[in-house]
């Protein structure tokens, strides 16, 4: 298909982006980049609590009058980059919630026409709006970068690699008792020595949260548990803002109605002392937010043992991969088989502010570079 082909219309009001729920669903899934942070619930929640006085700009390319075949989920964040203002066009769901593998939204029979379309709409018809492209949280592997570096290129510009991240993934088996061969013969010791011990010192529980209406009351045990383990280190934790504070409030209730959300506890005596916050999306298991008290039998390791039972609880409702999500601790690299490797692109536009930003920009890297 020839770009010329297609139209191109932006979104530029929650109200207009509300009603897209439905395609948006249906092209995500003939993508080959479907995940839970790329879905229309996430996106809308995120854009709801974060965009405030941003400006919204979804791109959304048309095939005949009325068959959508790509979504460039774009936001405009104005801010300042050494002195200069900026108006910087960059995913939704980019800043502070720690979204990963975002993404264009393309099908997969037209994602050639259709990102050499949205190159074309950026660049030749609405420049004006922006003055960088930060393309945040995308994976290594995806095939939109090849094309959209290419279309770089051939313009005489470069793109910027600005920031790696590194999820681990581990591949789960076939059956949930194999989970812990996977582990070394010390590790897998040390594990089991741990379970025997908290069982020796009381009732032991795993608790998942399953019933709507106990979402709120369970996710504030988790908060607490999460509050508790970044007390020393940072008062509050992630929930300490309270825009991601309500983003969650509110994401949970809507990924609980769709059967998404996966809320779990280890309980001893009765008491909560460690829970996972997680999704479970299309066969993947995301491993979003752990919390525990660090004062409560740390050396049972009571946060790793209620790991491994969310892992074999994803073998059995037939997950195949469990993601460990961003960062290498080693906590999570002994149960990953890969890493999932994503960057943050950017690219400027021709206009004064944007080749000022950059030469700025190289002029930092390069004073780096003599300290080093």
């Amino acid at each position: 298909m020839k770009p010329d082909a297609l139209s191109v219309r932006a979104v530029t009001t929650l109200e207009e982006f509300e009603t897209l729920a439905g395609p948006w669903t249906a092209l995500l899934r003939q993508a080959g980049v479907d995940n839970v942070f790329l879905t229309w619930e996430w996106l809308y929640t995120w854009a709801k609590h974060y965009l405030g006085a941003d400006r919204l700009w979804i791109a959304l390319v048309y095939r005949e009058p009325d068959r959508l075949v790509g979504i460039a989920p774009f936001f405009i964040r104005r801010g300042r980059a050494h002195g200069i203002p900026l108006r910087d066009l960059r995913f939704l769901g980019s800043d502070e919630v720690c979204s990963a593998y975002l993404d264009f939204i393309v099908s997969r029979r037209d994602q050639a026409a259709v990102v050499s379309r949205l190159y074309r709409y950026l660049h030749e018809e609405v420049s004006a709006i922006w003055d960088t492209v930060t393309l945040p949280e995308i994976p290594a592997g995806s095939s939109t970068i090849d094309l959209w570096d290419r279309l770089i290129q051939d313009a005489g510009k470069v793109v910027d690699v600005v920031a790696t991240t590194a999820c681990p993934v581990m591949e789960l088996p076939a059956s949930a008792e194999d989970l812990t061969e996977r582990m070394g013969a010390k590790a897998r010791y040390n594990l089991l020595r741990s379970r025997k011990r908290l069982e020796q010192a009381g009732r032991v529980v795993y608790e998942r949260v399953a019933s709507e209406h106990e979402v709120q009351e369970a996710l504030a045990t988790f908060i607490q548990l999460h509050q508790k383990r970044w007390v020393k280190t940072a008062p509050g934790g992630a929930f300490a803002s309270p825009r991601f504070l309500a983003f969650h409030q509110e994401i949970a209730k809507v990924f609980s109605e769709l059967g998404w959300l996966r809320l779990d506890f280890l309980r001893l005596n009765g008491e909560a002392i460690a829970g996972v916050y997680g999704y479970s999306y299309r066969r993947r298991y995301s491993f979003y937010l752990p919390g525990f008290d660090p004062a409560v039998l740390p050396r049972m390791s009571p946060g790793i043992l209620l790991l491994l039972r969310c892992a074999g609880e994803a073998v059995r409702e037939g997950d195949r991969q469990f993601d460990l999500l961003q960062g290498v601790a080693d906590y999570k690299m002994v149960w990953a088989d890969r890493l999932e490797r994503c960057l943050t692109l950017r690219h400027y536009n021709h206009n004064v502010r944007a080749s000022a930003a950059k030469l700025l920009a190289s002029g930092r890297d390069a004073v780096k570079a003599l300290v080093r």
